[in-house]
């Protein structure tokens, strides 16, 4: 997995699982806020993190997980923790 894309699918996955709701990246945008548009409270947000870390087999540390407002700061986030892909030559 390597491109925004596939890492906000994820992320409005594990969102709509914890929130009961339907959002898709058609209505959403990078810049939608977590808890403003999206409605995610820090409690839920604690919840996401550890649904996404498991989904995406990666860990980050409780000090990156703050000052993020938007989805697209949390795809940011998640896509600098993902290991490197190494292409072929």
């Amino acid at each position: 997995m390597s491109s925004q894309q596939e890492i906000l699918v994820v992320v409005l996955d594990v969102i709509n699982e914890i929130k009961k709701t339907g959002f898709t990246p058609e209505i959403v945008d990078l810049e939608s806020f977590l808890g403003g548009e999206l409605g995610v409270d820090s409690v839920e947000m604690l919840e996401a993190w550890y649904e996404i870390e498991k989904k995406l087999n990666i860990k980050v540390n409780d000090g990156d997980k703050r000052d993020i407002y938007t989805l697209g700061d949390l795809v940011s986030k998640i896509e600098a923790h993902l290991p490197a892909v190494e292409t072929k030559s």
